[in-house]
């Protein structure tokens, strides 16, 4: 598998308005085997810049992207529909930046995700910055300790990536089911015994990071809210 993960900056309220455009374009890539989108968020502004979306889409691997990228870019192959869809969305989004990201070997798929029905009001992304040599090391960290950490608040995971062409960055995606599971543990975090062991790891392996918290868009995979259309 393989995964484009999009961080957009929003123009003025039109957050969305944006993610329902999303969540139409999504049914028309999967059906034409584009890709599948794993969620659209909108980022709370008290945990970080704002207003921004989230969006998070499901490749085959490699040579499914490169079928994307002609779509885009080739004269010859270019998606009209997603051409016009560009377009539209000028009034709602103002630009940003994206990430190709390859998961590691515990990291759920999409369609493990829905099998398991993993939703929640809240998810937690959390951007680290590694020194590139021991991120496989790093990795075996987050399955042998963060996670079961995290699972015994009830918080899930969604995913866990690394950017490849970000040498050194990874990309770690929970649900927690209401915001105040997500608060409990964080109000917990300088007491609890596995989340310090968590922290002093990242210290000797001389990790930074940073946390925003996101917002499920109405009917899509991890949202406990069913959509407009059902």
């Amino acid at each position: 598998m393989l995964y484009l993960h999009e961080t957009v900056d929003i123009r003025g309220d039109g957050a969305t308005a944006y993610m329902q455009a999303v969540l139409e374009r999504a049914r028309h890539s999967e059906e034409a085997g584009i890709s599948r989108l794993v969620g659209t968020w909108r980022v709370i502004g008290s945990t970080h810049r704002w207003p921004r979306v989230v969006n998070l889409w499901e490749m085959d691997g490699w040579g499914h992207w490169s079928q994307s990228l002609e779509r885009q870019f080739h004269p010859r192959q270019r998606d009209h529909h997603l051409s016009a869809w560009w377009t539209a969305m000028v009034r709602y989004r103002r630009g940003g930046f994206d990430r190709i990201l390859e998961p590691a070997p515990f990291c759920p798929s999409r369609s493990r995700l829905a099998a398991k029905g993993i939703k929640g009001w809240v998810t937690e992304q959390q951007i680290y910055r590694i020194p590139w040599s021991i991120l496989p090391e790093f990795f075996a960290e987050v399955e042998s300790s963060l996670l079961p950490a995290m699972e015994s608040y009830g918080i899930s995971l969604v995913g866990a990536y690394a950017s490849p062409m970000r040498p050194g960055e990874a990309l770690l995606l929970w649900s927690a089911s209401d915001f105040a599971t997500l608060c409990h543990q964080w109000e917990e975090r300088n007491s609890s015994p596995s989340w310090r062991a968590w922290c002093a790891r990242l210290e000797q392996l001389r990790v930074r990071w940073v946390v925003s918290w996101l917002v499920p868009f109405s009917g899509t995979l991890l949202s406990p809210e069913v959509g407009a259309d059902g």
